[in-house]
C-alpha cells in the first residue's frame, strides 16, 4: 500500500469500517493502491516514494522539499496539541 501526500483536502476511505476519512493537506496517509491512483488522478495527492507513481517519470511524486514541509509541519501541529 503506497504512502501519499495529501494535496487537497478530502475524504480517504480506507477501505475499513470506517468510511471516508476527512483528511487535511499535508497529511501523509498509507492507502489501497487503487485509492491512491484515483486521488493521484483527481490532483487531490501525490506519491511519497516515485516506485509507486504510475508515471515513470515520476511527474505524480512529491518533492523531497514537499515532504520535509509535511513532516515538518506535522511535528509543529502535535507540539502544540501538547501544549494545550
Amino acid at each position: 500500500m503506497p504512502k501519499i501526500l495529501i494535496i487537497e483536502a478530502c475524504l480517504v476511505d480506507f477501505a475499513d469500517d470506517t468510511g471516508g476519512q476527512h483528511q487535511e493537506v499535508g497529511a501523509m496517509p498509507t492507502v489501497p493502491k487503487d485509492l491512491a491512483a484515483d486521488l493521484v488522478k483527481a490532483r487531490r495527492a501525490l506519491y511519497c516514494d516515485k516506485a509507486d507513481d504510475f508515471d515513470k517519470a515520476g511527474h505524480n511524486t512529491a518533492s523531497k522539499d514537499m515532504l520535509k514541509a509535511a513532516a515538518d509541519i506535522a511535528r509543529a501541529g502535535i507540539k502544540l496539541n501538547e501544549n494545550s
